[in-house]
């Protein structure tokens, strides 16, 4: 069972004084968070596409970390602007994070909430996929939740994203790795998880990537190191 755990972004000035020390300088917050977790989801993708000697740099970062794991939204332009369609910079984009290697963890698209069940749509994206790298998708739109859906999914092994936005989490396995993300308890980007839930959880993964999203009142990093030991990780 490998279970790679961590948040969604690491930098935020209301971790200061909870979760990075006052004096620590920002150039050292990611070696920092690396000491407590395997795993970070990077979302500065979603706004902006680096150039490849970013992604170089994450991986000369990580390389020394014993089994690291980043994963990294898919940039808005191929899932809020061509919504899925097959284009160059769909192509483009994954040779990029293919720089990360075994480093990477997964590729994550969040579709936007307008944008609804569509199979021929899904079929076309997944089966433009290179194999070589493990993808995730996040619905926001509950009409995707059926079973074409999950048929479609598995034939391509695309994980189905646990999520919590604006809906019940739906633990459909459509992949041989879990992907979750968990928004807050009580609202966007806040709410920490109790036990119960947390622990629920633990016993549905087996190989999966776990991102807390609740940055905002700093639940994310509590409740990631909260999982972590309920999984008796150190």
């Amino acid at each position: 069972m490998s279970i790679y755990i961590g948040t969604s972004g690491f930098i935020y000035k209301n971790w200061v004084g909870e979760f990075y020390p006052p004096d620590l300088p920002k150039s050292k917050y990611f070696d920092y968070y690396a000491t407590y977790f395997n795993s970070l989801e990077l979302n500065s993708t979603f706004y902006k596409i680096p150039k490849p000697t970013t992604f170089k740099s994450w991986k000369y970062k990580i390389r020394k970390l014993n089994d690291f794991k980043l994963s990294i939204k898919a940039n808005r332009y191929i899932t809020h602007t061509k919504k899925l369609l097959p284009t160059q910079k769909l192509n483009e984009f994954v040779e990029l994070v293919k720089i990360l290697e075994d480093n990477l963890g997964a590729l994550l698209f969040q579709l936007p909430p307008s944008l609804k069940f569509d199979d021929e749509r899904l079929e076309n994206f997944c089966i433009s996929l290179d194999k070589d790298i493990r993808y995730a998708i996040e619905f926001r739109n509950k009409t995707w939740y059926n079973d074409k859906t999950y048929e479609i999914l598995k034939r391509y092994n695309v994980a189905l994203v646990w999520h919590d936005f604006n809906q019940d989490i739906v633990f459909e396995k459509t992949a041989d790795f879990e992907y979750v993300r968990l928004h807050g308890s009580n609202s966007k980007y806040s709410g920490s998880y109790d036990d119960e839930f947390l622990n629920s959880l633990a016993q549905k993964l087996t190989y999966a990537f776990v991102y807390f999203n609740n940055t905002d009142d700093n639940s994310a990093f509590k409740d990631a190191l909260r999982l972590k030991k309920l999984l008796g990780e150190k």
